[in-house]
């Protein structure tokens, strides 16, 4: 939630945002403005990207501001849509919890959209949960309504605490942003802990550490928005990287400059006509660095710009492929 104690309306969050053109003076007037009169029309080109939360040094969390208004005016996406999406994730059934034997692995409903099922040695002895009853409605922010989130945390997190574990690993980062990131702002406590993919990936890599083939090979890293909610598990991917003999190439575009990747979910909810533009320029950023492959945590990154990347003459890899492919698996 936005701590307008916190906030001293400097305009940095908008100056640095990537898709609006403000200089600071003009970033600080713009912000201050929808603060107190809740005025603003160029919320309406806000990408819903979460970048501006991480910018604030303050922890103001401006973008939580943004939202509130976007929901309040209601005509961000047409309502139509939110309903649609709504109706597609909401569990139809009564809630079982499966058997459990080992660690937990949540996929969320990420599953069809991954390029290749999760198995291998990485994975080995975990049980797999995932389906809508474990939805974690993160992308309902990115069309300007909170609601479905904030009231869908708490039974949320009641199935993942009816499974009995200490820790849940997550592959969705959005799951974990909810989790690590979202539910303390709400003043929900977990009885669990969560475990993000890239530090489970870090360990199981370490474990395994005898088996690895180092891949020599120079990647850029398609950084997904949710990860703007939690930044502090960044250097665990450094970390892979190191493990699998892999360099990530320094570009623009990069760490709190990472572009979003403008995926539209198909042509429901367009968040920017210009990116087509950003997505094309993320890319080229990407090939000048010297990266031969692009490297992506979110299935729904590669949807969106994969194409690109292949058309640019760069390979696309999830991160748990990656991983794979350096063990042998690939």
């Amino acid at each position: 939630m936005f701590d307008a104690t916190k906030c001293d309306f400097c305009g940095e969050c908008l100056e640095r945002c990537l898709y609006l053109d403000f200089d600071r003076e003009g970033g600080a007037d713009a912000f201050e403005t929808l603060y107190r009169r809740g005025e603003g029309d160029w919320v309406k080109k806000c990408v819903t990207c979460f970048a501006c939360n991480e910018f604030c040094a303050k922890g103001a969390r401006p973008f939580d501001l943004i939202l509130a208004h976007l929901q309040r005016r209601g005509d961000f996406v047409p309502p139509k849509i939110v309903s649609l999406l709504l109706e597609r994730f909401t569990p139809r059934d009564a809630f079982q919890a499966p058997p459990i034997d080992g660690p937990v692995l949540s996929l969320c409903t990420i599953e069809g959209n991954l390029p290749r099922k999760i198995g291998g040695a990485l994975f080995e002895g975990m049980t797999v949960v995932k389906g809508r009853h474990f939805f974690c409605n993160v992308i309902f922010p990115h069309l300007g309504d909170e609601r479905p989130m904030r009231e869908g945390l708490g039974p949320l997190v009641e199935r993942y605490a009816s499974l009995g574990r200490d820790e849940i690993v997550f592959l969705h980062d959005d799951c974990y942003a909810l989790m690590a990131g979202i539910a303390p702002q709400y003043g929900v406590e977990l009885p669990f802990r969560p475990v993000h993919i890239f530090e489970h990936l870090r360990d199981r890599l370490g474990e395994l550490r005898d088996r690895i083939r180092p891949l020599d090979m120079a990647v850029a890293y398609q950084r997904p928005c949710a990860s703007r909610l939690t930044p502090w598990k960044e250097p665990f991917l450094d970390e892979i990287f190191r493990l699998l003999g892999v360099t990530r190439v320094k570009r623009t575009y990069d760490g709190e400059n990472a572009l979003c990747c403008g995926q539209d979910l198909k042509g429901l909810a367009r968040r920017g006509d210009k990116f087509p533009a950003y997505q094309e320029e993320n890319v080229r950023d990407a090939a000048a660095a010297g990266a031969e492959a692009m490297v992506f945590l979110c299935p729904m990154c590669l949807d969106a710009i994969g194409g690109r990347c292949q058309e640019a003459g760069l390979k696309t890899y999830m991160i748990t492929d990656l991983c794979r492919l350096a063990l042998g698996e690939g």
